[in-house]
This record gives C-alpha cells, sequence and structure tokens, in this order.
C-alpha cells in the first residue's frame, strides 16, 4: 500500500512591518527597516490579523518604560487602539503576540491619548477598519550598550499576517 502524506502544508509566514526599528521618546508609526511592507497595512476584506512583536534591548538599561500599540482607522486618521503591550525590561528581549478581528462585539471610550502610556497590558475585541499600524514609545534611562559606538536603546521588530475570508 502506498504512502499519503497527511502532514498539512503550512500557509506562507507572515510579512514585516518593522524590523529593528528604535522606540523613541515620543510616539511614533514602528514602521521601518530592512524588508519592511511601506505604511500602514491595508485590510479590505481582511478578517483577523494576527502579529508577532518582539521588543530587544541593546546593551543594559537601568530604567525602561516601553509599549507598543496595533491600531485601527477607517482611512481617516483616528486611530483606535486593538491590542497594546506594556515592557519594562532592562536586558534581553521579549515577545508578544497580537491577534485581533473577525468576531465579537464591544463597546468602548478611546481614553488613551497618544503618547500616553498604557497602564498594562490588554486589547479591545474588534472587527478591523480600512488599514492597520502599529505605533509605540520608549522612556529609558541610563545603561550601557554592548556594541561599542552605539547608545543603549530599545528595538522592535513586527512580523503580521493578514487572515482572509475562506
Amino acid at each position: 500500500m502506498p504512502s499519503v502524506n497527511i502532514t498539512p502544508t503550512a500557509e506562507t509566514g507572515g510579512l514585516t512591518y518593522a524590523n529593528a526599528t528604535p522606540l523613541t521618546g515620543t510616539e511614533a508609526d514602528l514602521n521601518g527597516g530592512t524588508g519592511a511592507i511601506t505604511g500602514p497595512i491595508p485590510t479590505e476584506a481582511g478578517q483577523a490579523l494576527v502579529a508577532v512583536v518582539t521588543l530587544t534591548i541593546n546593551g543594559h538599561i537601568t530604567g525602561n518604560n516601553s509599549y507598543v500599540v496595533m491600531q485601527t482607522d477607517l482611512g481617516d486618521g483616528t486611530w483606535a487602539d486593538l491590542n497594546w503591550a506594556v515592557w519594562t525590561g532592562s536586558d534581553g528581549s521579549t515577545t508578544f503576540v497580537f491577534s485581533n478581528g473577525a468576531a465579537g462585539a464591544n463597546t468602548f471610550q478611546q481614553t488613551r491619548q497618544a503618547g500616553g502610556f498604557p497602564t498594562s497590558n490588554g486589547s479591545n475585541q474588534l472587527c478591523l477598519g480600512g488599514r492597520m499600524r502599529f505605533v509605540g514609545k520608549a522612556t529609558a534611562v541610563g545603561g550601557s550598550s554592548s556594541l561599542a559606538g552605539t547608545t543603549a536603546g530599545i528595538t522592535v521588530t513586527v512580523k503580521y499576517k493578514l487572515l482572509h475570508l475562506r
């Protein structure tokens, strides 16, 4: 009897939104770096989005308060927070997974002002708007770099996959 391969093949991997993009002291769109897509993610016919967000510290930082927020809008520049993560580590890296869209009902008041730190990790269950983006900010003090000639700092890498109707 012939053997049959029943192991499913994984669909293609995600796209890069940010690749080692530095977090700055002002909230900013994180889009950029080698191999990254350009601009916000269009979500036409998109049902859900999953993203892997990795924050990395170059060296050692004595004080860190960093965040990354996944947002959606309807093409009008009024961005609503979908998922957010806060990190206060001083060394190494950490990874968060953001997932949102598809289903659910939620009513909330957008209370975090641009540049304001979220108080904890969290999310709002929503359907996806017309576009998606990732923003972030870091307040880091003290420390030393692991590479000569560079300053200690925090970078973020975001890989995402937009899930469509099946």
